[in-house]
């Protein structure tokens, strides 16, 4: 029985939505474009029609708040603590790239803007060459991040990117700067990022050996006792060290071909420690990309229900938090639609189709297509029909599913649980039901039905 089925994936980042009539910058009030013709932008949580600005007006004011941080004194990673290094910097950073009304990160076309101008004040305002190539070394590995290593444009540019970033690592080696470790192993892991991109063994091998790079700089910091020093939270020093080891497994595995199921348990954790050390700092973008990413990891686990309940919140919290147009609750809707899709089988029949609801008490299945799904699909010439439920069976990849008609189990009737696997000898499904303290279960297809709506967790208990 084949296991091959579609999978989400991420849309990319929304436009921000134009100035209704009537908007006004909030700095310098003026309604339309400002001298240079540039119109209201805004990209950030704020609704309504608050929080268009120009971005002139913008800049001029994340200045203005810098210089002031400045004069309150500028600590050094060397003799001040790490604690007042961290306060400063986030103050600083936040004065650029951070909405004072709605105190929400600026996104997508509104921060490339802004990051420009913080580039060029920092050049200005701190004179020391070595730290403005960190700047702009930042500005690189961002850049680096946004490309598509399978795109052969892209491929040139980021390649040249890395030889750049490279070079300056260097400089900056020979400069002593006080940062270089950190620096350095944050541009490793970008560009192991760019070649982990590619399908070939040479673009694999290459990530692999920036990712080994980077953990030797951490080990460095490690040994020398400046976890806490140079990464300000000793615990996010352990997730970062933590990735980068599992990083290096799933290439080794990929370049022996064992890309298959896996045990992602400490992929799991990992992602999940992440999610919940961004939910202690608050509910901000950082916190929903956290849990969009832990949910697609669990997805790639077949755990469905837990990334399924997972991204309804992250929904519902994006929609609360930054308005339904914000590019966080843009793409947690859309991966979350692909989440809910329901691929299923039918007895003697090869492929697979999208089931789409139950009619009759769950005697018929409605499938879309009557024909196994192709890629790419041609959604307006896919056509729907019913089966009987009997007929249906679910796809591999953690199907949500209920038990139903057990008899010497049925205790486990209206219980619901992924279907991970299949058993040939005994014609069973391997469930993993729902809730702590439960153990797979191996269930007939006779006694099994797909779960469209998952059930409140309240009705569960």
């Amino acid at each position: 029985m084949s296991s091959t089925s579609p999978s989400p994936s991420s849309p990319s980042a929304n436009v921000a939505p134009p100035p209704p009539d009537g908007a006004s910058c909030w700095l310098c009030l003026d309604e339309g474009p400002d001298d240079s013709g540039a119109p209201l932008v805004r990209n950030c949580s704020c609704r309504g029609s608050s929080g268009f600005a120009h971005l002139s007006c913008i800049i001029e004011y994340a200045e203005n708040t810098a210089r002031q941080i400045i004069q309150r004194g500028v600590p050094t990673v060397d003799k001040d603590s790490a604690t007042e290094v961290k306060n400063f910097a986030t103050g600083f950073g936040d004065a650029f790239f951070k909405c004072p009304n709605c105190k929400q990160d600026y996104q997508d076309d509104l921060k490339g803007g802004i990051t420009k101008a913080f580039l060029s004040f920092n050049q200005t305002v701190f004179p020391d060459q070595n730290l403005h190539k960190s700047l702009q070394m930042g500005k690189a590995t961002n850049r680096l991040r946004q490309l598509d290593a399978a795109s052969n444009a892209d491929r040139i540019e980021g390649e040249e990117l890395v030889s750049k970033l490279l070079a300056s690592i260097e400089e900056l080696k020979q400069s002593g700067v006080p940062l270089f470790d950190m620096i350095a192993a944050n541009v490793y892991v970008h560009c192991a990022g760019f070649y982990g991109g590619m399908s070939s063994d040479e673009g694999l091998k290459k990530a692999k050996s920036f990712y080994q790079k980077a953990r030797d700089k951490y080990v460095i910091m490690e040994m020398g006792g400046k976890a806490d020093k140079y990464m300000t939270m000793g615990r996010k020093f352990d997730l970062d060290m933590r990735e980068i080891n599992i990083k290096i497994v799933q290439i080794e595995s990929r370049l022996r071909g064992s890309v298959g199921r896996q045990d992602k348990a400490a992929e799991i954790k990992l992602y999940r420690d992440k999610y919940d050390c961004c939910v202690e700092d608050g509910n901000d973008v950082r916190t929903v990309n956290a849990g969009i990413k832990l949910a697609n990891v669990l997805y790639n686990a077949y755990r469905i229900i837990e990334a399924e309940r997972l991204l309804d919140k992250m929904v519902t919290t994006s929609h609360r938090l930054h308005g339904p147009e914000h590019r966080c609750t843009v793409n947690a809707m859309s991966i979350l639609k692909r989440v809910k899709e329901r691929w299923v089988s039918l007895e003697g029949e090869e492929g697979w189709f999208e089931a789409l609801q139950h009619e009759n008490d769950g005697e018929k299945c409605v499938l879309k297509v009557n024909v196994p799904i192709k890629e790419p699909r041609v959604v307006e010439e896919e056509q729907t029909f019913k089966v009987d439920s009997a007929q249906v069976r679910p796809c591999l990849k953690g199907t949500p599913v209920e038990l139903f008609g057990l008899k010497r189990a049925d205790h486990l009737n209206g219980m619901i649980g992924d279907a991970r696997d299949y058993c040939d000898s005994t014609d069973r499904f391997v469930v993993h039901l729902e809730g702590k303290g439960w153990k797979p279960v191996k269930v007939k297809p006779a006694n099994l039905r797909v779960v469209f709506e998952l059930p409140d967790l309240k009705i569960l208990d």
